[in-house]
């Protein structure tokens, strides 16, 4: 059996400290943007599971960029609106990385897709939302109704934000989902409806505690039913299903790019 080489890995300082994954020859490639999930799998390196995505779809002769992702840390000094404020930056974020990257003589221009995991879902349908130069999507993990997804998510991470923003708002959950509604000025869901449902994959994961179930098919409904894969998992254990889910998004990136 022939071993495929590993991929060329150039790393980016500026605007935002990023990689990006190479295959072997002159290209162009088509290009898979990767936006990381909000937190870190427990016993694994950061961007670990993203950089192993971006490094099979290299392999297989598609380029691959893991996008910058600062951990957010709630600054009960801040207010709420920090939440929103962290969304815009993070779609800005992506759309200046991805100005560097058309740049590139190996990168296809026209053939752009985007990877989003959990937060990082959430983030390219909302970059999706403004940026045409993004051409098929695969959203994995992902669900729309932010406030409830902050209220009700059981990630430890997550629930370390919503007790501190409980404690900075000194109010009753109720109220600081009823805020939050306010505060959010972009949801996935209002940005659904302007999106083809023929270049989006979805993954939900049935058992979810983190962005829960019913939140994701809100958003599918939303997004016109698009092709889907269904994991009888949980938002964690999805990653049993990785071996399987790469070979789904290559297929499908292939097709729609």
């Amino acid at each position: 059996m022939v071993k495929k080489k590993i991929p060329q890995q150039i790393h980016f300082e500026k605007p935002f400290p990023f990689d990006l994954y190479l295959p072997e020859g002159k290209g162009p490639f088509s290009l898979v943007c990767i936006t990381p999930l909000l937190g870190r799998l427990m016993l694994f390196e950061d961007l670990s599971l993203e950089r192993w995505f971006a490094c099979f779809f290299a392999k297989r002769g598609m380029a691959a960029a893991v996008m910058a992702r600062p951990i957010f840390e709630f600054n009960p000094a801040r207010g709420l609106e920090q939440l929103q404020e962290y969304l815009d930056q993070s779609v800005n974020r992506n759309r200046e990385i991805l100005n560097v990257l058309m740049a590139q003589e190996r990168i296809d221009a026209q053939k752009i897709g985007s990877l989003g995991i959990s937060f990082g879902a959430v983030v390219n349908l909302l970059w999706a939302g403004t940026d045409p130069r993004l051409k098929a999507h695969v959203l994995a993990l992902g669900g729309c109704h932010l406030a409830d997804i902050f209220v009700t998510s059981r990630d430890p991470l997550m629930r370390s934000h919503f007790e501190a923003a409980l404690r900075s708002q000194d109010c009753k959950p109720e109220e600081l989902k009823a805020r939050l509604e306010k505060i959010f000025l972009t949801d996935p869901l209002k940005i659904a409806a302007d999106l083809s449902k023929e270049k989006i994959l979805m993954v939900l994961a049935v058992f979810d505690r983190v962005i829960r179930f019913e939140f994701g098919l809100s958003l599918r409904k939303a997004l016109g039913k698009p092709e889907t894969v269904f994991l009888p998992l949980g938002h964690y254990t999805a990653i049993l299903s990785a071996p399987f889910l790469r070979w789904k998004m290559l297929r499908f990136f292939e097709e729609k790019l």
